[in-house]
């Protein structure tokens, strides 16, 4: 239904917000991210848009819900507050890429996690998961944006 591959990915330092509450309201938040790399002039040096995801919504309430907002950054480019540092220590993943609207997620979601995942008999292991936004909302047809969710495996 929807592809998926295992790779290998790499560390990843992200300059990061950390957004309590509904996934589906993280938007803000790297509404906020982009705001301050635009008034330091960092934004065109920046990378991807990444989200990483700490918590199972299936598990603990919206409310509760801890997540990132986070742009990808070269190693020498300074992070300051408000902005925090974050890194992702990368290792095995399943790669799933859905292009189309955000709201279409929950159906990439569910396929992963109730059909892939079991039938490739691989295993969730400890870390979060994480979205990588490969184009731009603001620039981007919605049917045409492109989301890689990444699980990380043992």
């Amino acid at each position: 239904m929807f592809p998926v591959h295992i790779r290998e990915t790499s560390p990843r330092r992200l300059a990061a917000l950390r957004h309590t509450g509904s996934f589906e309201e993280i938007g803000a938040t790297f509404g906020q991210i982009c705001q301050i790399l635009e008034e330091r002039s960092l934004l065109s040096q920046a990378g991807c848009m990444i989200g990483v995801y700490w918590d199972n919504p299936l598990l603990a309430p919206p409310g509760a819900l801890h997540s990132h907002a986070g742009i990808d950054l070269p190693e020498a480019m300074e992070i300051a507050p408000p902005l925090e540092e974050l890194r992702l220590s990368g290792g095995r993943h399943a790669v799933l890429q859905y292009t189309g609207p955000y709201s279409g997620l929950a159906r990439a979601y569910r396929y992963f996690f109730s059909q892939w995942l079991p039938e490739a008999r691989e295993i969730q292991t400890e870390g979060p998961l994480i979205e990588i936004y490969r184009n731009a909302a603001m620039e981007t047809p919605s049917d045409q944006l492109v989301t890689e969710i990444c699980v990380p495996l043992l």
